[in-house]
C-alpha cells in the first residue's frame, strides 16, 4: 500500500510542478501580489526542491525491497548510464542562463518574466527538444540499476509515465509564445531520442 500511495504522491507532485508553471498560475498570483511576483521563480524551485526532498525522505525510511541482486556487470551499465545522464544535464544547462532559472537574477533586476523573443535550438536542443528530461532519465535509469530498490523503480515509473503530459504542457507553452517558429522546431527536431522520438 505504502509503494502505491508513494507513486500517487509522485505523480501529484510533477503535476504541482506543471500546474504552476502555467501561465494562468503565474498571471492569477501576479494580479494578487503586485511587485512581489519577483519572488515567483525563486519560490517556485523552493517549494519543489522541499516536497521532492520531504517525499524521497519519507520514501528513504521504509525498509527496501531489492528487486535483483547487483553485480560487476550491472554496475558498470549503472555507472555508464549516470555518466551520460549527468554529461547530457550538464551540457543541457548550458543554455540556460542559470541565474533566471534559479529565480535569483529576477529578483535582483525585479524582472520577474524575461522575455524571450527567440527560440534556443543552439547545443543540444538541435538534437532533442528536451535534453534535460533525457538527462534525467538516463540518470534515474543508472540509478535504478545502481540500486534496485523498488523506491527507485517508483521514482523512475513515475517519471516515464508523467512525462509525456508535462512535455504536452510545456509545448503547449512554447507553441503559444513562439508561434510557427515552435512548430517547425517540433517538426524538424525529435522530442527526447535522436532520430528516434
Amino acid at each position: 500500500m505504502n509503494y502505491v500511495l508513494a507513486f500517487a504522491l509522485l505523480l501529484a507532485y510533477f503535476a504541482m510542478h506543471s500546474l504552476l508553471a502555467n501561465d494562468k498560475v503565474k498571471n492569477w498570483f501576479a494580479a494578487r501580489t503586485g511587485g512581489r511576483f519577483r519572488f515567483y521563480r525563486l519560490m517556485y524551485n523552493l517549494v519543489a526542491t522541499v516536497l521532492l526532498f520531504l517525499l524521497l525522505a519519507w520514501m528513504g525510511r521504509w525498509p527496501e525491497v531489492v528487486l535483483f541482486e547487483s553485480n560487476l556487470w550491472t554496475n558498470t551499465v549503472a555507472l555508464i548510464l549516470l555518466a551520460l545522464g549527468g554529461g547530457i544535464s550538464l551540457a543541457a544547462f548550458r543554455n540556460y542562463d542559470m541565474g533566471e532559472f534559479t529565480g535569483f537574477q529576477q529578483l535582483q533586476q525585479n524582472n520577474p518574466a524575461p522575455n524571450h523573443s527567440q527560440l534556443n535550438t543552439s547545443g543540444l536542443n538541435a538534437v532533442v527538444r528536451h535534453p534535460l528530461y533525457l538527462g534525467a532519465i538516463l540518470l534515474l535509469l543508472g540509478l535504478f540499476v545502481f540500486y534496485p530498490y523498488m523506491s527507485s523503480l517508483l521514482l523512475l515509473l513515475s517519471v516515464l509515465v508523467y512525462l509525456p503530459f508535462g512535455i504536452y504542457f510545456e509545448e503547449k507553452k512554447l507553441r503559444r509564445q513562439f508561434g510557427q517558429v515552435y512548430v517547425h522546431y517540433q517538426e524538424r527536431v525529435k522530442c527526447l531520442i535522436p532520430f528516434l522520438v
